[in-house]
């Protein structure tokens, strides 16, 4: 995946940077410190995946380069990464359609919830042909009211949207058995989040362990839906 940054200030655009690189260790970041350097790319390169951009650029008007993109490069991800979140800029870009809004300053883990959207995303596309409600709410209905009286009650490190996405996985039987490791791919995290959102769910006894065995090493966690909760 092609991830490029817009920021004008290069430590900034740096600490970004680091910040993409620890969480997507796998894509390409290319970053750019002006909106006529992004052009250009843009011109002559293949359009990255995401585009992470502020909104105060010296040399272009932010609002004038997210249209310019959301016109020639409607498959771009837009997210804007910006200290900008006076109303009518938020109500301005959020009509643009762009695919999420960062107010600086922000930590890693702001950044790592919104890939972690952009993977449940863009997995929908690929494989689904149909959507459900559910599938549709997932996708456009992030922040739900009926999820948000719970998100207090979470112990740190475990959000609403993303314990719902697990849960579903079992619901459905999209999977009948996950290890932390097939969940972090599926899901688009670290294999310790994954592994932290499962034995949450076991302790809520949602989910229980079972042991499986190779031929070498330790055995090897497994994670299935009680037949309880199944039922429920």
């Amino acid at each position: 995946m092609d991830i490029w940054l817009l920021e004008d200030d290069f430590r900034i655009a740096a600490i970004h940077a680091d910040y993409i690189r620890a969480i997507q260790p796998e894509a390409q970041v290319q970053q750019f410190l002006s909106g006529a350097s992004l052009i250009e790319s843009l011109t002559h390169t293949t359009p990255p995946t995401v585009l992470l951009m502020d909104l105060y650029i010296p040399d272009v008007k932010g609002y004038d380069l997210v249209a310019y993109v959301r016109a020639h490069y409607p498959e771009i991800y837009i997210m804007m990464v910006t200290a900008a979140a006076e109303r009518e800029h938020v109500e301005a870009l959020f009509s643009y359609g762009v695919f999420d809004y960062i107010v600086k300053p922000f930590d890693e883990a702001r950044l790592q919830k919104a890939f972690q959207q952009l993977h449940v995303t863009r997995l929908a596309f690929q494989k689904k042909m149909h959507f459900t409600q559910h599938d549709l709410d997932m996708l456009f209905n992030r922040n739900s009211n009926s999820s948000a009286s719970t998100e207090k009650a979470l112990p740190k490190g475990i959000d609403t949207f993303t314990l719902e996405q697990v849960i579903h996985l079992f619901k459905e039987q999209k999977y009948t058995t996950l290890t932390a490791t097939q969940l972090s791919e599926v899901i688009g995290t670290s294999r310790s989040t994954a592994r932290r959102y499962l034995e949450y769910l076991v302790e809520m006894n949602v989910l229980e362990t079972k042991l499986l065995y190779g031929t070498v090493g330790r055995p090897e966690r497994n994670y299935v839906l009680r037949e309880t909760y199944e039922q429920n």
